[in-house]
């Protein structure tokens, strides 16, 4: 009987393990995934589809990846892959949403990536408005209306279906501005260098012509052109790989300037009304931002070195370097940091060519008000971010085009702490920064306080804030482009 009995539980141990083998094999049949990547550390890219591009050419999606179609990666790496593939071809600008979606090939290696975006409307007659101060938060103490420019930006992009950028620009009212700019991002077989070039033209009754205390003096003429510009550039652009850029450009300008704005004391070098040169400028960007217009993570560094010749009109060279870095601390905290740093080749330079702090995102935030000249300056950002309403995609059901019906949106709360520092020579044919009374040169710098930032499609930003500068001064600000 114990025989009999163990005889019996043999044959049925046996039994369940030939069921436990088949249906592992079945199961494994049915997984091919697991079994392959069990067997080979290595995928091959199959067929990359594209779907969605209307007008964009497949090369120039395709020239943003880190893969192409029969090559072999690791299969640890291919997420990354596609991550970073999908944020480069985001930040082509060219698309609204772009999606990677994979295939695998049943019992084989082989992996077929499928693309699919969204094209953006690239035609934009864009109405233009300028006020006729260096932001809108300088404008809105005095809200005078007849300081303003207004007209159409004309922007056609992706021309031809190579992310090719037209702008004309026609700008009437208060000063006058009439142009063209022309990039082609790629003209060999490699998708490697790339041309532009423009002209300009530009009538201005307003010119700033110095700074006292800390503010910018104009002189105004509503009956004549003070300054008139003329000018045009050519440049070329290399781009060897996804990250890095090139652009080695050659600009000439030919000033005219009214008498009374020549008898300002620095304003310029010379006493000539014509002043005519050429400038060249080289320009390095590494750029390994998640999203260009926006960052969260990710790293970007610049540098950008400047000379003009004739030297006599100018002496406006100078090396400037930007880095930024950008981390995620958790899934809805963020901190990023900025450095920004200029160097001037002269101590002594004109001042309708030299800029420190107050222009762009170059200021330490809550000095919005303020211009801080200088041959030398350093700036350093610094960011704390929450994402109060993470990044999600609302579909307005009344709007029908693709275009415009899918809307990305995002909203987050920051603390920020800005430090900055401005250091000026002086110059020969003007007073000392103490006798103007331009009090913030050669001194620490420092703004804090807290904001919103709201971002959606079209790389739209905005940022409404509350600053506290190192005088004590309070204010609130509205700013359109990222900080760092």
């Amino acid at each position: 009987m114990f025989h009999l009995f163990s005889l019996q539980r043999f044959r049925q141990l046996t039994l369940l393990l030939l069921l436990f083998l088949m249906a592992k094999s079945i199961s494994a049949g049915n997984e091919p995934d697991t079994l392959l990547r069990e067997k080979s550390p290595y995928l091959v890219i199959g067929k990359i589809e594209i779907n969605g591009n209307k007008l964009t050419r497949r090369k120039i999606i395709t020239r943003e990846l880190k893969f192409h179609e029969g090559d072999t990666v690791l299969s640890s790496a291919l997420p990354t892959f596609l991550v970073t593939g999908k944020e480069n071809v985001f930040n082509t600008r060219l698309f609204n949403f772009v999606t990677f979606d994979t295939v695998r090939i049943p019992g084989t290696v082989v992996l077929d990536i499928h693309i699919t975006v969204i094209e953006r409307w690239y035609i934009w007659p864009i109405p233009y408005f300028e006020i006729g101060d260096r932001n809108i938060n300088v404008w809105w103490e005095t809200r005078d209306f007849s300081r303003l420019t207004y007209g159409v930006d004309f922007t056609f992009f992706n021309v031809r279906g190579r992310n090719e950028t037209l702008k004309i620009l026609t700008h009437f009212g208060f000063n006058k501005k009439f142009g063209f700019n022309y990039t082609v991002p790629y003209v060999n077989e490699k998708q490697t260098v790339g041309l532009g070039f423009g002209a300009e033209v530009d009538l201005n009754h307003e010119v700033p012509v110095t700074t006292i205390e800390n503010q910018p003096v104009f002189e105004k003429d509503a009956s004549s052109y003070l300054k008139q510009l003329r000018c045009g550039y050519l440049e070329l652009r290399v781009r060897p790989n996804i990250y890095a850029l090139h652009t080695l450009r050659c600009s000439y300008y030919s000033y005219y300037f009214a008498d009374r704005v020549l008898a300002i004391p620095g304003f310029s070098l010379s006493n000539s009304n014509f002043q005519n040169f050429f400038s060249f400028n080289y320009l390095y960007k590494d750029d390994h931002r998640d999203i260009h217009y926006y960052p969260l993570t990710g790293y970007y560094f610049d540098a950008e070195l400047n000379f003009s010749v004739p030297y006599s009109f100018t002496h406006n060279g100078y090396l400037k370097i930007n880095l930024r870095k950008y981390w995620q601390l958790s899934k809805r905290w963020y901190f990023a940091s900025g450095f920004t740093g200029k160097g001037s080749i002269e101590q002594e330079q004109p001042y309708f060519l030299a800029q420190g702090l107050g222009y762009g995102r170059d200021m330490v935030r809550g000095y919005e008000y303020f211009v801080i000249d200088g041959q030398h300056f350093a700036l350093l950002k610094n960011n704390l971010k929450f994402a109060l309403f993470p990044s999600r995609v609302c579909k307005l059901k009344f709007i029908h085009s693709s275009k415009f019906n899918t809307l990305p949106l995002a909203l987050y709360l920051n603390l920020y702490m800005d430090l900055g520092y401005v250091y000026n020579y002086g110059s020969s044919n003007q007073r000392t920064h103490a006798d103007y009374g331009n009090t913030l040169q050669n001194q620490l710098l420092a703004g804090f306080g807290s904001g919103l930032d709201f971002t959606t499609y079209y790389d739209i930003v905005i940022r409404m804030e509350f600053s506290v500068n190192a005088m004590g001064r309070p204010g609130f600000y509205l700013h359109f482009i990222a900080p760092i």
